[in-house]
């Protein structure tokens, strides 16, 4: 019996354990930070800062920019992040931070140039020695926004990978080479990291802007619940929640949320969670202030630490809304469908008004 109950244990934490979680370690936000005791810091130049113009995160960037004409001596500057120790060696870190090429100092015509970059060094053994990984240069003028189209991943193996926009220049923002989104992983086995990055331009108008640099973990975690049922359903005056867990791991409470428009969203209420569980269990919250029409709803657990998951929308249509009557519903090919419908479904009433919803299946 004792052995049976080992072997049905182990069998538990091992579909328990099924997925990767992500932390951040440390951060450097520029207008806030927890790396090291003072974020990441400029050694100094008379051309780099801090400014407002452009950011990912409000309201700042670190800034390295030019003077020159092109034709002047490099100027450069080194942003520092200190050495973090303590990393699991057994678990992925990557270091990730956003870029921009912006040329507010200089006119429509300015940009970075190839020999302009910005180069990602990084240090494992307590900053005795550091690799150059990664070196994103300008071409022909280029400039970019921060964007989400210009991505870079790398592994870390001490040998420097060079990554340029086409000889096209210009604007790189919406090209995928105008590199924004900048992430490098860290070695198996690293314990400790430290990271420069070294900027360099020479004319105005030739701008590297760095914001939101992060220390991420990733490491196996157990699947907080296992979510098999999240409907809605109209009751008189009122709106039912419902929701059946399949599993549940260190699950401290859920919250239900409602919104008009499936972007702003209010409070409805919380629910204790059974905290373990491995059988299915039925959860249900009344939501006594639905929106006239449709009321869009989103489930979300928090364990027992802190962290939490948010599942996917669902929208409760109410069926009439005073005195009206619901004359029919129709997918959007005019077909006349019912209420248990999924999909995109339009709601005619007997004073003339529609309304557009999206419904999940039940």
């Amino acid at each position: 019996m004792k052995k049976l109950l080992i072997i049905l244990f182990l069998l538990l934490s091992t579909s328990l354990i099924s997925q990767t979680c992500v932390r951040t370690v440390v951060y450097d936000y520029i207008e806030t930070y927890t790396w090291g005791p003072l974020g990441g810091l400029w050694n100094g130049s008379a051309t780099s800062g801090y400014f407002t113009n452009a950011f990912v995160s409000s309201n700042a960037s670190a800034v390295q920019y030019g003077t020159g004409n092109g034709g002047s001596g490099i100027e450069q500057d080194t942003y520092v992040l200190p050495n973090i120790t303590g990393l699991n060696a057994a678990y992925t870190y990557k270091v990730k931070f956003r870029l921009g090429a912006y040329r507010f100092t200089g006119g429509a015509t300015q940009g970075v140039d190839n020999p302009d970059y910005i180069e990602m060094r990084l240090s494992t053994n307590g900053t005795v020695s550091y690799t150059n990984e990664i070196r994103i240069t300008g071409s022909n003028n280029a400039y970019w926004n921060y964007n989400t189209l210009g991505v870079i991943n790398k592994v870390a193996n001490g040998v420097l990978s060079t990554y340029t926009p086409a000889a096209a220049g210009g604007d790189r923002t919406a090209t995928g080479d105008g590199y924004s989104d900048i992430t490098l992983e860290l070695p198996a086995g690293t314990t400790q990291c430290a990271v420069n990055l070294y900027c360099r331009a020479n004319s105005s108008g030739e701008e590297w802007w760095i914001d939101n640099i992060e220390l991420l973990e990733y490491y196996p975690c157990a699947l907080p619940i296992e979510l098999i049922l999240f409907t809605g359903e109209q009751h008189n005056e009122f709106n039912i929640l419902r929701w059946i867990t399949a599993t549940e791991h260190n699950n401290n409470y859920f919250t239900v949320e409602r919104s008009f428009d499936a972007i702003n969203f209010e409070e409805v209420g919380k629910v204790t969670a059974a905290g373990n569980s491995s059988y299915n269990l039925s959860y249900s919250l009344t939501d006594e202030r639905p929106f006239d029409g449709v009321t869009y709803y989103r489930l979300t657990q928090t364990d027992f630490d802190g962290k939490h998951e948010t599942f996917k929308l669902i929208s409760v249509t109410r069926l009439s809304q005073g005195n009206l009557r619901l004359i029919k519903i129709t997918n959007l090919l005019g077909q006349e469908v019912n209420e248990n419908c999924a999909g995109i479904l339009i709601y005619y009433f007997s004073d003339g008004s529609a309304i557009k919803t999206y419904r999940t299946q039940k």
